[in-house]
């Protein structure tokens, strides 16, 4: 679907004055403007319109990329999941035991969540806005809350996390917590951030550990001081 007569608005250069750039660097273009127009507005208030003047592009343009708006939510959102998702790994692949890789992935996490502060707003707040379609494509295999489960799970047989827990239900409360760090958390305003990374890494590993594992966090992770 395309619209090529589209008039553009004020704020954006006239048809002929258009810098044409390589489509992967427009598509990026989009995203990004996304991001900010639904952070700001909330999903259900932005337009198309709003994202292609903040681009500075005709509407028309954005249709070379997606068919509507919950299109492009969705591509937006499988983005922001897949790098977090790849990010979880890569944390989770450090040498050590179940807490060593624990720890790794909950200060990659937290970083990720404080350097992306939009894109993980929008992420929890508007992935219930697609239809049930789009959105069981970007959540159906629960691949985050897996990897995380994995590594409890891990952690129960080395005798580091109490055996007594659910690990399912335990990932999916650690990544809920870690997921709201965006709706408080303030760089220029609260405690600085290496604090508070070492508070939810010893705070979440403690909620978990059995006495071997207590003791590998208090030999192993000393606080930040």
């Amino acid at each position: 679907m395309m619209q090529q007569h589209d008039e553009a608005p004020a704020n954006q250069p006239s048809r002929g004055k258009m810098v044409r750039k390589p489509r992967d660097d427009r598509w990026r273009e989009i995203l990004e403007a996304a991001v900010v127009v639904f952070h700001e507005k909330g999903y259900s208030a932005a337009t198309l319109q709003d994202i292609a003047n903040r681009v500075g592009i005709l509407k028309g343009s954005i249709y070379y990329y997606i068919k509507t708006k919950p299109d492009l939510l969705e591509a937006l959102l499988t983005q922001v999941h897949e790098d977090g998702l790849a990010m979880v790994r890569v944390q989770a692949a450090v040498p050590g035991n179940a807490l060593d890789k624990l720890a790794s992935v909950i200060r990659g996490y937290v970083a990720y969540i404080i350097d992306n502060q939009a894109k993980s707003a929008v992420y929890i707040h508007e992935v219930q806005r697609l239809p049930l379609a789009h959105r069981n494509r970007i959540l159906r295999d629960h691949s985050l809350r897996n990897e995380i489960q994995v590594l409890i799970e891990l952690g129960q047989s080395e005798g580091l996390i109490a055996d007594d827990l659910d690990s399912q239900l335990t990932a999916q409360v650690m990544l809920s917590g870690l997921n709201a760090i965006y709706q408080w958390y303030r760089p220029d305003k609260d405690r600085p951030r290496d604090l508070l990374v070492d508070h939810l890494v010893r705070g979440s590993l403690r909620s978990l550990a059995s006495a071997k594992g207590l003791a590998h966090i208090e030999a192993k992770l000393p606080s930040v001081r």
